[in-house]
């Protein structure tokens, strides 16, 4: 393909000039309107960071369901209006699975269960903070008093002795809005 000779004389080693900045203006305009930097990239990047530190961390999936919305990207997603949906996270060898239920005026309770059976400790985190809780011997827990419409992430801990098992000592789910 040859070059149209008004353009010829343009090198891509060029200085910037207006045509040039008009272009990448519009450009910068177009991704701030239509693909905005998250609010929360801070604390995603923070996080990766802190996995990276941790030696033994798998990375949970969320499994799709025809109740789940995409909002942005694969990392967030919002369950449903309507019958609470359930939420169902995989990974290797850990399955986790939550139901969010309105407990009181804009907060949820959070219903969740483990898989295989046993004992695990559990770590939701949000913006407002971290909140714990134990699975009973068959994998459930309960957290309540949550804030609707949240973003949230959980940790998953199993016991020393499902880790000699072979399930790893930390699992983390995909940040998802309540």
């Amino acid at each position: 393909m040859k070059m149209r000779p008004e353009y010829q004389s343009q090198g891509e080693y060029e200085p910037l000039d207006s045509c040039d900045e008009r272009i990448l203006s519009v450009i910068n305009e177009l991704h701030h309107r239509d693909d905005p930097m998250p609010e929360d990239l801070n604390e995603r990047v923070e996080l990766v960071l802190e996995l990276e530190a941790q030696l033994d961390a798998r990375i949970a999936k969320v499994s799709r369901s025809g109740e789940l919305v995409l909002t942005r990207g694969e990392a967030e997603l919002t369950v449903g209006q309507g019958d609470p949906a359930s939420i169902t996270f995989d990974c290797e060898s850990v399955t986790v699975m939550v139901t969010p239920r309105p407990s009181s005026l804009q907060e949820l309770r959070l219903d969740g269960w483990i898989g295989p059976e046993g004992t695990y400790e559990v770590e939701l985190r949000s913006p407002d903070g971290s909140r714990r809780a134990s699975s009973d011997e068959t994998g459930r827990f309960v957290l309540e008093g949550l804030p609707d419409g949240q973003m949230f992430q959980l940790v998953v801990r199993p016991s020393e002795a499902l880790q000699r098992e072979g399930l790893p000592a930390v699992v983390v789910t995909p940040a998802v809005r309540l």
